[in-house]
């Protein structure tokens, strides 16, 4: 029996309401040859259930304890016996053209190694939300990736096999931002191309979970990311500002946001603190009096008062616009 030309690779872990919405997203791929490596992570609901409803023969499902995305990902790439590979989370979608027009990227492309596409963010009930960066970096993006996670999420980029083994896959170590972190280890060593069109489709959810280990696990994370790629890095000072300005813009962002209270009023401080050290000019921005604003009536005001508030008060508290402040290019002075 041949192999399959593309390995899909989908982690599950207690994913019953989205894990039949995803699967099918992949099996009706207009490029239909690959297998599908569905890690059932230790599911506690009905996730397996649904799951063996299916009766693709290209669908190979493996159980384990529950270990974590990372793990799985890496026990599907382990197992993986196509020349490319991609990775898809339990909850995200893709659209039908996703494959085949990432495949006659790499094969039209024969220098690059990874291909990306453009991301939409859709609600839990697959409703749009809105778009993603549509980034259009190619090539040695290296320095690119520094600024900017290309793929933008988890389910994005295909790849030859031999190049997601050659950097060990996935690192395990990183608690957050596991595709930031394999997007700059790709760049580091192969050349990337781009498909200029939306394909995946981001599901963002809206369920209040505990912000402060969300917000936590992503500023370690990063800076994990941080320590693993730049630290060392005496002949690139610019990006190391500029990578910390940037990805303390979006937990900044992500802080103050959702759901105020005076818990994340006072922890957003603290994340400014570090943002302002590695971006000083945003204190003369407009957006930066919105966000200390928005801090202060946080830490003062009751939570509800706060929600009508900034429900009633969308353009002199939006700090939406903090992301037109993220640096996408170091400008030499030679």
């Amino acid at each position: 029996m041949n192999s399959p030309a593309v390995s899909v690779v989908i982690p599950a872990y207690n994913a019953e309401k989205t894990i039949a919405e995803t699967v099918n997203s992949v099996l009706t791929q207009t490029f239909d040859d690959f297998e599908l490596i569905i890690i059932n992570d230790g599911s506690t609901d009905n996730t397996l259930e649904v799951i063996q409803r299916f009766s693709d023969a290209r669908i190979r499902v493996l159980s384990y304890e529950n270990s974590g995305p990372q793990k799985s990902r890496n026990c599907g790439l382990e197992k993986a016996k196509g020349k490319f590979i991609s990775f898809l989370d339990a909850d995200d979608l893709w659209t039908d053209d996703k494959l085949e027009l990432q495949l006659q990227s790499l094969n039209h492309n024969p220098h690059a190694s990874v291909v990306y596409s453009w991301t939409n963010v859709i609600d839990e009930n697959s409703n749009f939300l809105r778009r993603g960066g549509y980034p259009t970096k190619k090539g040695n993006v290296f320095l690119d990736s520094l600024l900017a996670n290309l793929f933008e999420n988890g389910s994005n980029f295909l790849a030859y096999t031999d190049a997601v083994n050659a950097i060990d896959g996935f690192d395990e170590a990183i608690i957050a931002g596991q595709d930031y972190d394999i997007a700059i280890s790709l760049a580091e060593q192969y050349m990337f191309e781009v498909v200029p069109k939306v394909q995946i489709l981001y599901r963002k959810s809206n369920k209040i979970e505990s912000w402060s280990s969300g917000i936590q696990r992503a500023r370690m994370g990063i800076d994990q990311i941080y320590e693993k790629h730049l630290s060392n890095r005496n002949d690139l000072p610019d990006y190391q500002n500029a990578f910390l300005g940037n990805f303390y813009k979006y937990l900044v962002y992500e802080c103050l946001n959702n759901f105020p209270s005076r818990e994340k009023g006072l922890y957003c401080l603290g994340l400014l603190r570090v943002l302002l050290i590695n971006d000083p000019k945003l204190i003369f921005k407009k957006v930066f009096l919105k966000i200390c604003l928005r801090a202060l009536l946080t830490i003062v005001l009751p939570s509800k008062i706060n929600q009508k508030l900034f429900r009633s008060a969308l353009n002199w508290l939006d700090i939406t616009s903090i992301y037109g402040y993220l640096q996408t290019e170091i400008l030499s002075e030679n």
